[in-house]
């Protein structure tokens, strides 16, 4: 049997759509945001892909142009109440601040439309609605950074990863020179795309990517510059070239940045000396002393540039020297004699027999250790503090370490990638998920509770995750059957819901009893 797609209206007869590929059976809806299916200036909302403090981006159809599209909508979570409809609320005293950084996100996008750059997600446009503004962004087919190491199960060499950012680089230089700070370039920002190149998304206004008290911002550990963890620091270009040269450093090794990793000696099996060299001079911790644009940064890496020379951009005088006009005069004659030794250098090895010590094999030219098979264990009966006092396992693996809440202990491993048994080579990269024990979320008590009728309050509860009880009291004029008269915690009181009942009391049929006076 054929029905319309909730998205585009074409025919289907399945759960997805053969034309915009969109399914009918949506993810759980996220309190605060669209409805699956809503329209909003001729793009359709799907389902919610990512939501920060900032923003909150849908993936969507463009119905003028039939296409998926990613939908942002501007929707820092600590400003905005429940919505109105499809309207956007804003929280009372907060209207100032919301529409200060709704005009920087304005900006933001409008300087990023102009961009041409591969390497960037291209903005196609921006408009106002619901209170609020939209971003319709590219979709990007790919992984991210992060999915891609998983999936090749190895880091990449420096050549092949000096190609990948090549594209990358290039745009750094060109968000500079127009004025443009990313502040969150890490392995979940990059995307790898099915072609094999990389496109850098994720641009946010500054609030979001500093530590600040206006929104709930967003750092990346690892990644993220020590200036960005500090309210009374700036961040600018020098932020991203921390950030780029941190994840340059953690898909060359498998491992990730933190300082001090540079002076580690086994380094030299991964990238030249010379490359070290910059992703140190990359990285310093006060960014008074670290390079500042991505320009001098390449060019330390490839070796066209030390730092001496980046600091000192005289050029020299390019005429040649009277040395070397005599070197051009006598050269036939030098030519001559280097013939005559190499002649009687190769005779003499021939009749010595050493012929294949003449030159040395390339294979053993680099100093890095063959790499043995292994089957991968269990990691998740163990802890985080037993895998790395367990000196065999960090000397086989390298680790790369997130975090989540779950109803595990604090320390225990959740989850692997590889999974166990898997037969990998020693050096690959192990991704883990510890456990950060249950989650102490602390939720604001709503206001204006007073009054409304209980099925309403419980809706808005549910919403928050807040549990509660219902208890009777007699109706009175001012509270009539069937409202809320208060609750047990004062409303605007910060609790956590996991181990809290909320009381909720309501006016039943019970007669108010008034006692005759005498």
């Amino acid at each position: 049997m054929s029905s319309e797609c909730i998205i585009c209206g074409s025919e289907i007869t399945q759960d997805i759509c053969s034309w915009c590929g969109f399914s009918q059976q949506p993810k759980a809806h996220l309190s605060g945001t669209l409805d699956y299916g809503t329209a909003v200036n001729g793009y359709v909302a799907g389902d919610v892909v990512d939501m920060d403090g900032e923003s909150t981006s849908y993936i969507a159809y463009d119905t003028a142009n039939q296409r998926r599209v990613i939908l942002k909508e501007f929707l820092p979570v600590s400003m905005v109440g429940p919505r109105n409809g499809t309207q956007v609320v804003v929280q009372q005293g907060k209207e100032v601040l919301f529409k200060n950084l709704m005009m920087d996100f304005s900006d933001l996008y409008s300087s990023l439309a102009s961009i041409d750059s591969r390497a960037i997600q291209t903005v196609y446009s921006l408009f106002s609605a619901n209170g609020t503004v939209y971003a319709v962004l590219e979709y990007i087919k790919g992984d991210t950074l992060r999915q891609n190491l998983i999936k090749r199960g190895k880091p990449y060499t420096f050549k092949e990863a000096r190609w990948l950012f090549q594209q990358l680089f290039a745009l750094l230089d060109i968000l500079e020179k127009n004025n443009i700070a990313h502040g969150g370039i890490s392995d979940e920002t990059v995307i790898v795309t099915d072609e094999n190149n990389i496109v850098l998304t994720g641009f946010a206004i500054r609030d979001l990517r500093v530590k600040n008290e206006h929104i709930m911002y967003k750092l990346y550990d690892g990644f993220s510059a020590p200036e960005q963890y500090n309210l009374n620091r700036f961040s600018g270009f020098y932020t991203d070239i921390y950030s780029v040269a941190a994840l340059f450093y953690h898909i060359v090794t498998g491992r990730i940045f933190a300082q001090g990793c540079l002076e580690l000696k086994d380094l030299s099996r991964y990238m030249p000396k010379y490359a070290i060299q910059a992703l140190k001079y990359a990285t310093k911790p006060n960014p008074a002393d670290r390079l500042d644009n991505a320009t001098d940064f390449v060019l330390m890496l490839d070796n066209k540039a030390t730092i001496e020379k980046t600091e000192d951009k005289k050029k020299t005088d390019s005429k040649p020297s009277a040395t070397e006009e005599q070197m051009k005069k006598y050269l036939p004659v030098v030519i001559v004699i280097l013939i005559i030794i190499l002649f009687f250098t190769a005779m003499l090895s021939i009749n010595t027999g050493d012929s294949s010590s003449s030159l040395p094999d390339s294979s053993q030219s680099e100093e890095i250790p063959q790499s043995t098979d292994v089957k991968l264990p269990d990691f998740t009966d163990k802890t985080y503090s037993q895998i790395m006092n367990d000196n065999r396992l960090i000397s086989q693996f390298y680790f790369n370490i997130s975090e989540e809440y779950s109803d595990l202990p604090k320390g225990q491993v959740i989850r692997q990638q590889p999974l166990p048994n898997t037969v990998v080579n020693e050096g690959t990269i192990i991704y883990l998920t510890i456990s950060k024990g249950q989650e102490e979320v602390k939720v604001q008590m709503p206001t204006g509770l007073k009054g409304r009728p209980l099925a309403e309050v419980q809706a808005l509860l549910d919403s928050m995750g807040i549990r509660y009880v219902t208890k009777d009291v007699p109706q009175s004029r001012q509270y009539p059957y069937g409202t809320v008269t208060g609750t047990d915690i004062a409303e605007g009181v910060f609790i956590n819901p996991k181990d809290t009942y909320v009381i909720i009391y309501v006016a039943d049929n019970t007669p108010v009893v008034t006692i005759p006076q005498e």
